[in-house]
């Protein structure tokens, strides 16, 4: 754990950091079923399966799909959300040690320019 300083706050404790029980059940399943490579796979397979089967079925995956960003393009997109989200958070806690190393530091000049100013 790092030092404290009083005057230098996380940003997590700024957000209030408490992660709920559902939020964390969906964070799991964005980053290990949407954002999987079996659910891009699917995206690209599903549609080229059906190209030989009648109208109905390609209606069918059609209806049942929605759209290409339904089934490949949102996890994706959710996937680089989540990796860039780990980023601002490693640099939130560097910024913060880095905020409370100078002002740890600033704190022990000041008091030896007390220390100083004390003894003259």
């Amino acid at each position: 754990m790092t030092a404290r300083h009083h005057a230098v706050v996380h940003p997590r404790e700024l957000a209030g950091g408490i992660v709920s029980r559902h939020d964390r059940v969906l964070e799991w399943i964005a980053l290990h079923v949407l954002a999987s490579r079996l659910m891009a796979d699917a995206a690209i397979v599903l549609p080229l399966l059906v190209l030989p089967m009648n109208t109905a079925a390609k209606v069918t995956l059609g209806v049942r799909s929605g759209s290409w960003i339904l089934w490949g393009g949102l996890p994706m997109l959710q996937r680089a959300a989540n990796k860039a989200d780990a980023r601002r958070e490693a640099k939130a806690d560097a910024d913060h040690a880095a905020l409370t190393h100078i002002a740890l530091a600033v704190d022990r000049i000041e008091d030896g320019l007390d220390a100083i100013r004390g003894s003259m």
